[in-house]
């Protein structure tokens, strides 16, 4: 993802300077990523200036404005066979989804011992799979009016990303696994309220991206939104009201209040006679659901992702001229509601409300090291709070549910990443990242097998129409990328190259993916 200084521009997910904003720097700075060297700000001057950069003073009132965005087109290709649908792997539509979303090979994986029934099969036999879009593009809206409490400031940004399930272009159908987009029949993308907020002194309220990611971690010239580690366009905007304490010395103190996003992996109750999660080969087994969505219906009649309470965040951060230092501590109650006749556990039909206290912590360091380079390296480690870790299953799976045993378990992630950016000159930089992440085998799981009921009541069959349960419960996740950005007007326009590199590991013994995407994008910042 890449931000710039001039003019404010921003980019699609571009994590911002909090502290920054906070301290009523201009728009022009605040949103300034780590990957470009700062330039001055261009002081209010003449008849109708605002009150801070690049802005201007409405007519008749106190109230400063400024616009700013950046029109982007990105094209993709996958390297060798196409190993994901639509924007590989970002997901559907287009939407970032972690590398979780990205097609399993091997044994138990669904519909392997049926081509007509495979989707990896389907994929993996057409070559390469060139994509193009705009949908990177955004502007955005800041506004300064003095007050007697204090500067009043609003934020909102605007995209043009396509939600998942909706296809890249009219005419090419609405199912995410479309392979036949018609760019001639003009784009569907939506505008969508990317950050709607205001700020009152260190107070911020509204959405916008959540306080636990850090906006000096990622490196702003990886264009992918699949990131091991950090927070990504999948979960990273959030209703919130935060608090941002200036302590001096470049120390800085914050809190915020969330919203909270849950889900689960649930072993369903079987319609047979069976008694486990186990696929056996005398009685049926039970299905897998998994659903990170907040209308999480595991048994067919609405039951509620909703929760009770919001999740919570502390941090501190301390920035010097050599660079950055941070840690977030989080909290969230993760919840998952029954509402239908049949109950989350087997034989019990008031205990339909699972809930469990997760945590997250997570520290960092941005460090410059000569010249106009950047090191960067994070450790995130959650505790079934996939609220704070866009790795997670879908980037919403806190636990897995077991309703037959009642066994309810946090899914845990050690996550580290580390990149760095070397600028040759204004104009040319090159960018490297690494990311991997390992998870546990939640107990809820422990019994489970690599096998499924391909529909036959009785018949446990290895890789068949029905996903094999442990193919479901992740095991390693990494994302590496390279990058060559020639900026031919620095801070105005940039072209960049990139080469990602992603692989996929599940629970389920040589069962997993790898594939290799390339991509050419091009930013033009206002």
């Amino acid at each position: 993802m890449k931000t710039r200084n001039v003019k404010g521009a921003v980019a699609l997910g571009s994590l911002t300077a909090t502290v920054a904003l906070l301290a009523g720097l201009g728009s022009a700075q605040a949103q300034m990523g780590a990957g470009q060297p700062a330039m001055p700000p261009v002081a209010p001057t003449g008849p109708g200036a605002g009150s801070f950069p690049q802005s201007f003073l409405i007519p008749g009132t106190n109230t400063s404005l400024s616009l700013y965005g950046k029109i982007a087109l990105g094209m993709q290709d996958n390297v060798g066979s196409q190993h994901m649908n639509d924007t590989s792997p970002s997901g559907g539509g287009g939407t970032p989804f972690p590398i979780g979303a990205m097609i399993l090979e091997g044994p138990g994986a669904a519909g392997q011992n049926s081509y007509a029934t495979n989707p990896t099969g389907q994929f993996r036999s057409i070559h390469g799979g060139l994509r193009a879009a705009v949908k990177g593009t955004n502007f955005a809206f800041e506004t300064r009016t003095p007050t007697d409490l204090g500067e009043v400031k609003t934020v909102m940004l605007v995209d043009f990303s396509l939600m998942a399930s909706q296809s890249n272009y009219i005419g090419a159908g609405t199912s995410v696994t479309s392979t036949k987009p018609s760019s001639g029949a003009g784009n569907n993308e939506t505008p969508r309220i990317q950050w709607a907020y205001g700020t009152l002194g260190p107070w911020l309220i509204g959405q916008y991206n959540s306080a636990w990611a850090d906006p000096l971690q990622v490196n702003p010239d990886i264009g992918d939104q699949a990131q091991v580690g950090p927070m990504q366009t999948v979960n990273i905007r959030r209703p919130q009201i935060r608090y941002t304490y200036l302590m001096g010395n470049g120390i800085t103190l914050s809190a915020s209040v969330e919203e909270m996003n849950t889900g689960a992996e649930y072993c369903a109750a079987p319609t047979s006679a069976a008694t486990t999660c186990i696929g056996s080969a005398t009685a049926a087994s039970a299905s897998i659901v998994t659903d990170g969505s907040d209308n999480l219906d595991i048994n067919g009649s609405g039951d509620g992702g909703v929760v009770n309470l919001p999740s919570f965040n502390t941090g501190i951060a301390w920035d010097q001229p050599w660079g950055h230092l941070m840690g977030r501590v989080g909290v969230g109650r993760s919840e998952l509601r029954g509402v239908s006749t049949t109950p989350i556990f087997a034989g019990n039909t008031t205990a339909n409300n699972v809930t469990q206290t997760h945590w997250a912590i997570e520290g960092g360091a941005m460090i410059n090291t000569w010249g106009q380079d950047q090191w960067r390296g994070l450790v995130n480690y959650s505790s079934g709070l996939a609220t704070y870790d866009s790795d997670m299953g879908n980037g919403t799976y806190d636990m897995i549910i077991n309703g037959q045993t009642g066994q309810v378990s946090a899914i845990r992630e050690l996550a580290l990443n580390t990149s760095y950016i070397h600028r040759f000159n204004p104009n040319w930089r090159t960018t490297a990242t690494f990311g991997i992440g390992f998870f546990n085998k939640p107990g809820a799981a422990s019994g489970w097998s690599n096998c499924a009921n391909n529909g036959a009541v009785g018949t446990c069959a290895s890789g068949g129409t029905t996903a094999a349960q442990l193919t479901s419960v992740e095991k390693r996740h990494l994302m590496s990328a390279v990058s060559l950005t020639y900026s031919p007007v620095p801070g105005q326009v940039d072209i960049a190259l990139e080469m990602d590199y992603y692989d996929r590991q599940v629970q389920a013994s040589g069962t997993g993916t790898a594939g290799w995407t390339q991509r050419l994008g091009f930013n033009f910042y206002w």
